[in-house]
């Protein structure tokens, strides 16, 4: 019987060896608490080695079939800090630069460093929506530069090599606080760069590679936040008198004061449609005949106006009026931020709210303010049933993040064009 069971033991071992070699998960019935203890040792070793030789088969070093050379070159994933000193220079504007020769195909050089981060998922291509090509490369330098602003352009260097984009265009940043700010980011990477920790860096490279390039998946993503506003939806307040108190505080004005002052629609006929509770929100959003789109059925100029502004907007503002409506989860929340950015920098601090129920107060739109209103929510279910930790704390930052980025990309371009 002892032969027996060691030529079984030798049988379940070439089978265990066989299995991992091809990359497949042993069976259960393979186990090592299954054989007895004289075959213990030998046995472990054998699955041990076994074991091995598919992590090394499983990752080995073979390149992917959609990630071309300068995209692996570029992954961000466990690249450390190999660079000492972060600067800036001055640099040419867009309109002066070709992006067929300073694209991801140019010959390298030592005046220029390719950026680690890459334009797809860990240095693929295969991420929804990316762009790689520029198609037409003057209108790629008017989305960047509209009003062909006579200040100065500047780039980040990294040990005086000026840096580029993912998609290997140059970083001509059209603002010397902005070029500050993104400096400041690499500089503050330790071993490891951290990608959530550059946000600016994110925004200036989605505006030169993404939103130049081709505006209209951004413009129309930016659209379908109006149909489904947050800020168009109203608690009840017979129901939950509390949150809609919140929700007053927080929203009053802001339809009617964007309407007026951005769009130039009468305020007391033109306003977009709200929805309070949530039967009828349920019934005002429903697709019907009247309402093709899902969504609040908004006065249709109130829709095309709106669009028009949108369309207008250049690449820098347009992508810092995207990462607010996404954050916020609004249209009026990320616009009502943007507007407010543009207007300081112009040096109207005139943010009086219209209409009765902001009692002429002023309220400054600025970051802090998106934050509140975009989480109003959120915040009021944490304080009904408790905070998560890991989870709810992380969103308050990253939102915090977002929204403040926003806002000073839009406000630093737009001082740059008033100077």
């Amino acid at each position: 019987s002892s032969i027996q069971l060691t030529m079984v033991n030798r049988a379940a071992l070439t089978r265990l060896a066989r299995a991992s070699t091809r990359a497949t998960v042993p069976s259960s019935s393979l186990s090592i608490s299954s054989l007895p203890a004289s075959n213990a040792t030998a046995s472990l070793a054998t699955f041990n080695s076994c074991t091995s030789l598919h992590h090394r088969r499983s990752f080995s070093s073979k390149p992917k079939a959609n990630v071309t050379p300068a995209a692996a070159d570029r992954r961000i994933a466990g690249r450390r800090r190999s660079y000492k000193n972060v600067g800036i220079a001055p640099t040419s504007p867009p309109s002066e630069q070709s992006p067929e020769k300073n694209g991801s195909n140019a010959p390298n050089n030592k005046t220029t460093v390719e950026s680690p981060i890459s334009a797809g998922v860990d240095g693929t291509q295969s991420a929804t929506g990316v762009t790689t090509t520029i198609p037409n490369t003057s209108r790629w330098s008017s989305l960047l530069n509209p009003q062909q602003s006579s200040s100065t352009w500047h780039t980040v260097t990294l040990d005086g090599r000026a840096l580029r984009t993912p998609l290997g265009l140059p970083l001509t940043l059209p603002s010397l606080p902005l070029a500050l700010a993104v400096a400041s980011e690499w500089d503050a990477q330790k071993i490891y760069l951290q990608l959530a920790q550059m946000t600016l860096m994110t925004l200036s490279c989605t505006a030169i590679d993404q939103v130049a390039s081709d505006p209209t998946a951004h413009q129309v993503d930016v659209m379908r936040y109006l149909g489904n506003d947050t800020s168009c939806y109203w608690a009840d307040p017979t129901e939950d008198r509390v949150l809609h108190r919140r929700q007053s505080k927080a929203w009053d004005g802001l339809h009617t004061s964007f309407s007026a002052d951005l769009l130039g629609l009468p305020t007391s006929d033109l306003g977009p449609a709200r929805a309070v509770g949530g039967g009828e929100a349920l019934l005002l959003s429903r697709r019907s005949e009247g309402n093709p789109m899902s969504g609040l059925p908004h006065p249709p100029i109130l829709v095309e106006k709106a669009k028009r502004w949108v369309n207008s907007l250049d690449a820098w503002t347009l992508t810092a009026l995207y990462s607010a409506c996404v954050e916020a989860k609004s249209f009026y929340i990320g616009a009502g931020l943007i507007h407010q950015a543009v207007k300081a920098a112009a040096g109207d601090d005139d943010s009086t709210i219209n209409g009765k129920e902001a009692n002429n107060k002023n309220i400054v739109r600025d970051g802090k303010w998106a934050v509140g209103a975009a989480r109003i929510e959120e915040e009021f279910n944490i304080e009904c049933w408790g905070l998560v930790e890991g989870g709810h704390d992380y969103d308050r930052l990253n939102c915090s993040i977002q929204m403040h980025a926003a806002s000073f990309l839009a406000q630093t371009v737009a001082q740059s064009r008033v100077a």
